[in-house]
């Protein structure tokens, strides 16, 4: 296995994927990066919750695939020159990286051990602008609950309509939400929980470029296409607590010659 790419594009591929990187397993393939060199070059990172894979165009002289030590390599490429990172895999998996005058040597393990991913399936895709999707997930997951004892709650929930996309987040405490109208109709109804977790790994992602993404949706887990980047997140089950089952209670006292006291009342059936 052997390929060329620039270092600001392999370094980039490295800082997307390796937030799914796990740190502490029992299984040690997914504390690295699972490098494939085919047409294009792939990195990814997998953590059993999420999955990141970013494409990266390389010279790739020869394909192949293997598991990159996740932080080791990483080190090595933030560290090397700027300009073209040649890495040279060999049948004992022992792995050459060069660029200008630096040259490194370290080990990797092979790709048979790294577990596979989740199957989204071939689904119809939803576009959703990058910029909309930002602020659906940045304007809700704040309110997500942090109690495991209602592990729904830990997540957005998205309800897409024909002629709208929802956000939603509750803890019991706070209702957040969130709604982009499309000029065109979707012809979608769906509805899904996304871990809070995983849509903070979407969020860092996405830009305020002029772009669309696009997200399919599975059996138990969902998928988003951010330009070179995948993201898949497995979905949360349970029974959503619906924002319209929020009752709002406000109590007003007046005081003459003096400012307003006003006193709000949240209630949330189910929480104490």
């Amino acid at each position: 296995m052997r390929f060329t790419c620039e270092k600001n594009m392999l370094v980039a591929g490295l800082n997307i994927t390796g937030r799914a990187v796990a740190q502490k397993s029992a299984l040690s393939a997914i504390e690295g990066i699972l490098c494939q060199a085919t047409d294009r070059l792939s990195l990814t990172g997998y953590n059993m919750e999420t999955a990141i894979t970013y494409v990266i165009d390389s010279e790739i002289t020869d394909t192949g695939s293997c598991i990159l030590p996740a932080k080791l390599f990483g080190d090595i490429v933030r560290r090397l020159p700027e300009g073209p990172v040649t890495v040279v895999i060999d049948e004992n998996y022992k792995v050459s990286i060069r660029a200008g005058y630096a040259a490194f040597t370290i080990s990797a393990e092979p790709a048979e051990d790294y577990p596979e991913l989740p199957d989204v399936g071939s689904g119809r895709s939803v576009s959703i602008p990058q910029t909309v999707l930002k602020d659906l997930i940045g304007g809700t997951i704040f309110a997500v609950a942090e109690n495991q004892g209602r592990p729904i709650h830990t997540g957005v929930k998205f309800e897409v309509e024909d002629n709208a996309v929802s956000a939603i987040a509750v803890d019991g405490f706070r209702l957040a939400r969130r709604t982009w109208h499309p000029e065109e109709p979707i012809g979608r109804s769906l509805a899904f929980v996304v871990p809070a977790q995983g849509l903070k790994e979407v969020e860092k992602i996405l830009t305020d470029e002029d772009a669309d993404a696009a997200f399919t949706l599975g059996t138990r887990h969902i998928l988003f296409q951010i330009g070179e980047a995948t993201v898949i997140c497995r979905l949360l089950e349970g029974d959503f607590l619906f924002r319209d089952h929020v009752h709002v209670h406000v109590h007003v006292r007046f005081q003459l010659r003096d400012h307003v006291h006003c006193q709000v009342c949240i209630q949330v059936p189910g929480y104490s």
